[in-house]
């Protein structure tokens, strides 16, 4: 089990950076919108459609001590944003990885080091199933994420129904058609049950990611001052 903060990109940022990028132009099988994908002919999802604000958001990532040293060794300086050298030193500190945090003083110190660039992010606190860890007071809950916590942050709804970077969708736009229609405005389940509900209909098909480590995350929204 496991619990945690983390800054993440906001959803309208992937979504505009999707569109201009090009890269989910090319499904032979349809010209139309499936699912919550961006596609060229809506600029943002309409009213109505969910809009992801889950985990896998292309989080603050850290450049770590051993990074910088040896980037600059080989011939290239490295310097990171002011936020990812906190972040950078909250790990160096706590020995945890990947962009979360444990404590609300670290991760209120990294977001208030991205000065002028929180309007491109937010801090969302996770917590997997059964963790006892409480969200701090004010935290808003989202729902719940079919994913890791752990590693890259891989969520099956993300992947299958927003943002497909690894294993993707089906090119016909049927298959999650279902469960899509479930997701509540922030793009996640309402509960618990029902992301486990579509982790076990998302595993049952052969070509979408295995790991043992898969379950439902709670996610909610964080109220920080510049946001």
């Amino acid at each position: 089990m496991a619990s945690g903060y983390l800054i993440v990109t906001r959803f309208e940022a992937l979504y505009d950076a999707g569109l201009r990028s090009g890269r989910y132009d090319r499904n032979p099988k349809t010209t139309a919108p499936i699912y919550g994908i961006p596609h060229k002919s809506r600029p943002l999802p309409p009213e109505g459609v969910p809009r992801y604000r889950g985990i896998d958001r292309q989080p603050l990532q850290a450049l770590t001590c051993d990074q910088a040293r040896l980037f600059t060794e080989a011939g290239t300086p490295s310097e990171a944003n002011p936020a990812a050298v906190v972040l950078d030193a909250v790990e160096c500190l706590t020995g945890r990885e990947d962009g979360w945090v444990s404590s609300l003083e670290d991760i209120t110190r990294v977001w208030n080091a991205l000065a002028a660039e929180q309007d491109r992010y937010e801090v969302i606190f996770g917590r997997e199933l059964q963790d006892s860890m409480e969200p701090p007071p004010g935290a808003q809950l989202l729902g719940s994420d079919a994913a890791y916590f752990h590693c890259d942050h891989f969520s099956c709804i993300c992947d299958a129904l927003f943002f497909p970077r690894w294993h993707g969708t089906d090119p016909d736009g049927t298959l999650f058609r279902e469960y899509f229609a479930r997701l509540n405005p922030n793009g996640l389940f309402e509960t618990n049950q029902g992301a486990l509900e579509y982790l076990r209909y998302y595993l049952s098909f052969d070509w979408t990611e295995r790991d043992d480590d898969f379950t439902s995350i709670e996610v909610y929204a964080l109220p920080m001052a510049g946001a």
